[in-house]
C-alpha cells in the first residue's frame, strides 16, 4: 500500500442511504487502524416533541472516532446527547453506548476510524450496491466477530427510541 492515498481512491459503497468510502483498512495497517469517509444521508428536520433515532450501540472490542467534516450531527455518547459541528471529533472509547441522528435536512460528511482496524469489513460484506449479499447478517457478524450490541434502548432521560 503507498502511504498517498489520492481523492476518489479506495473503495467506495452505499450503506443504506449513505455513501462511504474506505480509505484505508485494518488489512493494510497490520490491523492496527482503519478510515473511512461517511455521508450521513440528509435526515428530515424534526420539532423538539419528535423522537431522535440514535440507533444505540456498543463496540467492546474496538475504539472509533468521529471527525465531522461538514453540517451538523446529534450524537449519543454514553447518557449525554451533543451537537457536532464541522471540525468537531469525538473519541468513543470500547464498551461506550453511542449513536447519532441527522437531523440537519442537509448531508454530514465525516471521518470515521476503527482502532483496531477489522470492523470496517462488515461495511463492505454488507453494503447495498451489490447485487447479492451473502452472510449471517451485519448485526449477527458485527456481534459475534467484534463483540457488539445493537439495538439498545437510549440511557434515560435521552430524547429518543431505540433502532429496531
Amino acid at each position: 500500500m503507498t502511504n498517498v492515498i489520492r481523492k476518489g481512491a479506495g473503495i467506495a459503497f452505499q450503506a443504506d442511504d449513505d455513501r462511504a468510502r474506505l480509505i484505508v483498512s485494518g488489512s493494510d495497517t497490520d490491523g492496527r487502524y482503519s478510515l473511512l469517509e461517511w455521508t450521513v444521508a440528509a435526515g428530515s428536520r424534526l420539532n423538539d416533541s419528535e423522537p431522535r433515532d440514535f440507533g444505540p450501540h456498543i463496540h467492546r472490542e474496538c475504539e472509533e472516532g468521529f471527525l465531522i467534516r461538514s453540517g451538523s450531527l446529534e450524537f449519543l455518547i454514553g447518557a449525554e446527547v451533543v451537537t457536532l459541528e464541522a471540525g468537531d471529533y469525538v473519541r468513543v472509547p470500547p464498551g461506550v453506548v453511542h449513536g447519532y441522528a441527522n437531523t440537519s435536512g442537509k448531508p454530514v460528511e465525516m471521518l470515521v476510524s476503527f482502532y483496531p482496524g477489522g470492523f470496517e469489513e462488515l461495511f463492505l460484506k454488507y453494503r447495498n450496491d451489490q447485487p447479492e449479499i451473502k452472510g449471517a447478517g451485519f448485526i449477527a457478524d458485527a456481534t459475534s466477530l467484534h463483540g457488539s450490541e445493537f439495538g439498545l434502548p437510549n440511557p434515560p432521560g435521552v430524547q429518543g427510541k431505540s433502532a429496531d
